[in-house]
């Protein structure tokens, strides 16, 4: 969600007014990547942003109710619901966040700094910030080399100008279900496999591709594509 900046600060000064007493969260870090999405095949183009926090509270992680992701230069803002952010644990680590923080069409993520506030459920709330690239210092977009995809013989062949993409399968609900390393010394990846894999898709599945800009971070994801043989992209 977007929306002016005079929106986003009686926003900020509302939440931070709400919380009167108690004990705040806490957010131990943020990471943040960009990614760039490529629709096939109506080729529309598009970028999103990821957050995810180490984020805690005195009361238990079910007491948080949402966080606020804001741009203040670019009047920006988003509001992730408890229900709407994905939660997982990693190295002994609580992270929630999410990968679908969509910019309006046509409009590249704004570098610079962005503010997360984080909320719980009486009001309380933290701040923390992160900076991430402008569009003149990553690939946009709008000008970006996409990875492209052949179905033939049986494999899925990826080839473009990226280090180790890999191949992600999805399940008919849309959810992602695993990703196959692809392109390079890794090859191509037989559908066969997949379908070894995850025996409830069989051999017909969708997928898309999944590449990291190295130097920058950015990510390319290009699909959805079948898993019936198609002509290159």
């Amino acid at each position: 969600m977007s929306t002016p900046a005079g929106a986003a600060c009686m926003l900020a000064a509302a939440i931070l007014l709400g919380g009167c007493a108690g004990k705040p969260p806490a957010i131990a870090r943020v990471n943040a990547t960009i990614t760039c999405t490529l629709e096939v095949p109506s080729g529309r183009a598009a970028e999103s942003l990821g957050v995810f926090l180490v984020a805690s509270d005195p009361d238990g992680l079910e007491d948080l109710a949402a966080f606020y992701v804001i741009h203040d230069e670019a009047e920006l803002y988003w509001k992730v619901e408890k229900s709407q952010w994905t939660g997982a644990t990693a190295e002994g680590e609580a992270w929630i966040g999410t990968n679908t923080l969509a910019l309006p069409p046509g409009l590249p993520a704004p570098g610079g700094d962005y503010r997360v506030v984080l909320q719980d459920a009486a009001g309380e709330t933290v701040e923390q910030t992160f900076t991430l690239p402008g569009p003149g210092e990553r690939p946009t977009a709008a000008t970006v080399a996409w990875p492209r995809a052949e179905v033939k013989d049986g494999a899925i062949t990826v080839s473009g100008p990226w280090k180790n993409p890999e191949v992600r399968v999805y399940g008919s609900d849309g959810r992602f279900r695993a990703a196959f390393a692809a392109g390079g010394k890794a090859g191509g990846v037989e559908v066969k496999r997949v379908a070894a894999a995850l025996p409830d898709l069989g051999e017909e599945f969708t997928f898309r591709v999944w590449a990291v800009d190295e130097p920058s971070s950015v990510g390319v994801l290009v699909g959805p594509y079948s898993s019936r043989a198609l002509p290159p992209q």
